[in-house]
């Protein structure tokens, strides 16, 4: 049986009130961080869905001073029991996870509380296939990204492409990282692991090479990082949105990681070297980067094509 919440002492409109304003400083700090209007827009759902099932079950309104972790356990069973996908319910999860460590910060949560949270378990999902373009689907891409995109723009689509960078690397790529040495261009990318940083070597050619040494012309020997917009370095989320301002042309699902699981197919198909594809993409584990072996994705062209002569359909 349930014991009796301190809040039932106290007004129900206070409760709602309180909770309403923490939850609306916590999007108001998002906002600030740049976070996406989506990102934000999906956590506001997510709150309402679990304060709505909160007062349901437990006949009192949320405050997240009261959440332990027999409530999310409780939630997230009761998410299964609606028959919602695994993936779903992980999400709404990291929502929640997400309020409590804000809330833990600002002093609404203690941490011993914090942590029991943390550690609810998610619902077991099957791994996700890695989902690359196929021939088709690249060619109708590539196709628009010529026509309508400006250099710097060709320059991120094909460095994505034949990178297999992570948009969040390609926006820290700095410009004494990029090396020509003849006929190709050299990345020098760091990943940081909490046993220190690796150092990964990637190497275009092609029309990657030639769209990317295009751009730099264009932008000029001025050091700094090389993505850069009318307010300085590009961020992930501006990147995200210039790649999906093409695929809404070409009405093909494209977004960077997509891209990266492109190259990842691209790359199996020429060379069937999975060892070295872990290295190219900075995986940790082979687990991870076998995913691509068994992608029921249509088989791609193979990587560093000249594009530009492949567009017809």
């Amino acid at each position: 049986m349930r014991s009796q919440k301190y809040s039932e002492l106290r007004p129900t409109i206070n409760i709602r009130d309180e909770e309403k304003a923490r939850f609306s400083a916590f999007l108001n700090e998002l906002g600030e961080q740049g976070r996406a209007p989506k990102t934000i827009g999906s956590y506001r759902s997510d709150w309402l869905g679990f304060t709505d099932w909160y007062e349901g079950d437990f006949k009192t309104p949320f405050a997240v001073n009261e959440l332990t972790a027999e409530v999310v356990k409780e939630y997230r069973d009761s998410l299964v029991e609606q028959g919602l996908k695994p993936a779903t319910v992980n999400r709404k999860l990291v929502f929640l996870k997400r309020y409590t460590k804000w809330s833990t910060e600002r002093g609404f949560l203690t941490d011993v509380m914090s942590h029991s949270i943390k550690r609810v378990k998610p619902v077991a999902q099957a791994p996700r296939q890695p989902r690359g373009l196929s021939e088709i689907e690249l060619k109708r891409f590539l196709r628009e990204v010529e026509m309508r995109a400006s250099v710097r723009d060709q320059a991120i689509v094909y460095t994505l492409l034949e990178s297999g960078m992570r948009v969040s690397e390609i926006v820290k790529l700095h410009s004494s990282e990029v090396i020509e040495t003849g006929r190709k261009v050299t990345l020098i990318v760091d990943d940081i692991r909490p046993h220190g940083i690796r150092t990964r070597r990637i190497t275009m050619n092609g029309t990657a090479k030639r769209k990317l040494l295009q751009y730099l012309i264009e932008r000029g020997t001025r050091p700094g990082f090389v993505f850069q917009g009318e307010r300085g370095p590009l961020t992930a989320n501006a990147v995200q949105r210039i790649v999906r301002k093409y695929c809404g042309f070409a009405k093909v699902k494209v977004c960077p990681s997509v891209l990266r699981h492109t190259f990842a197919n691209m790359f199996l198909a020429r060379e069937g070297d999975v060892v070295a594809l872990a290295d190219l993409l900075g995986h940790e584990s082979l687990e991870t980067t076998r995913l691509y072996i068994h992608s029921k994705q249509t088989p791609v062209m193979p990587a560093q094509t000249d594009w530009s002569k492949s567009w017809d359909l």
